[in-house]
């Protein structure tokens, strides 16, 4: 690998683990009645106001529809995403959500493939498998990591761990939105035959059209729940620290956008699962056993054979 592409593939790591942050912050917030809509929505505001001042007011209306178009799906999407995310908190920890709902290189990739024609190389796939069993090792750990008979309470019916499974397959498909927008984005020419894409032309009215939906359809959504948090600055407090890493990580994505999307969504995916599972042990005590060494194990495998690709 060249000096100028590993550069770049440590900067898709790194927003990886800028990502992770917001998973720290949708697990604190629950303890606090701070809804996953309602920390969706600051971080849709300190996008908007990010971007907003970077941006030539009069690019809105040069968009192309389809920025408006994924915008719509995105506010949907994240919608659905974040309602499920605070269910799911209620069914399990954090680590297997979060495992889950960050395999979203597994949709871009295929998206890319089937629209784009970039292929997929040996090494990848194999990187792409041991993300999928990072999820499943990560998986595990809904049942603790306590004595035989702590795990025998903790164990599900059969058909709560299918519903929960279809929740975490509808977070993922939902979260993998925003992923799959901003590598289309970044790889459709702005017109046939220019080398200039979308994204690169207009990446700040972008990116604040993509941040007012996500405040616009996550704050109704958050409001008609009618769900208040304890304290009001806990709310400022963790959108802020959502915001910080959603902004870094995404504007990380987009400079990585030149490598193939195997490499930049395994890295960033792969390496956000493993942060949230370290974080989520350093500060919300979950438990370790030998699902967490697996799901660290294969998810630095991941990276190297990504890296290898």
């Amino acid at each position: 690998m060249e000096a100028s592409s590993f550069g770049l593939a440590m900067l898709a790591a790194l927003s990886g683990v800028c990502l992770a942050v917001i998973g720290v912050a949708f697990k604190i917030g629950q303890s606090r009645n701070v809804t996953p809509l309602y920390i969706s929505m600051c971080m849709g505001i300190a996008g908007a106001i990010f971007f907003g001042v970077q941006m030539n007011w009069h690019e809105l209306g040069d968009l192309p529809t389809i920025v408006w178009v994924f915008a719509l799906l995105n506010g949907v999407g994240q919608i659905v995403a974040m309602y499920l995310v605070n269910v799911c908190l209620r069914l399990g920890p954090l680590s297997p959500l979060w495992a889950a709902m960050n395999i979203t290189f597994l949709p871009v990739i295929l998206y890319s493939t089937l629209f784009f024609g970039e292929p997929v190389t040996g090494m990848q796939f194999a990187a792409i498998a041991a993300g999928v069993f990072t999820v499943g090792f990560a998986s595990q750990m809904t049942t603790g990591g306590g004595s035989p008979e702590e795990k025998e309470k903790t164990k599900l019916p059969t058909r709560a761990k299918i519903v929960y499974g279809v929740y975490l397959l509808i977070v993922l498909l939902s979260n993998s939105i925003v992923f799959i927008t901003i590598k289309d984005l970044g790889t459709r020419p702005l017109a046939p035959g220019m080398d200039v894409t979308i994204l690169a032309r207009y990446m700040a009215p972008v990116y604040f059209v993509l941040y007012v939906a996500l405040a616009l359809f996550t704050g109704t959504a958050g409001y008609l729940q009618k769900v208040k948090p304890k304290r009001w600055g806990d709310l400022i407090r963790l959108g802020l620290l959502a915001a910080a890493g959603s902004i870094t990580g995404l504007v990380l994505l987009k400079v990585c956008i030149p490598l193939p999307a195997a490499l930049v969504f395994t890295l960033s995916g792969v390496m956000t699962i493993v942060s949230g599972a370290i974080a989520s042990v350093l500060f919300f005590r979950e438990k370790i056993f030998w699902a967490w060494y697996a799901t660290v194990g294969m998810g630095a495998l991941a990276v190297v054979l990504a890296n290898l690709g």
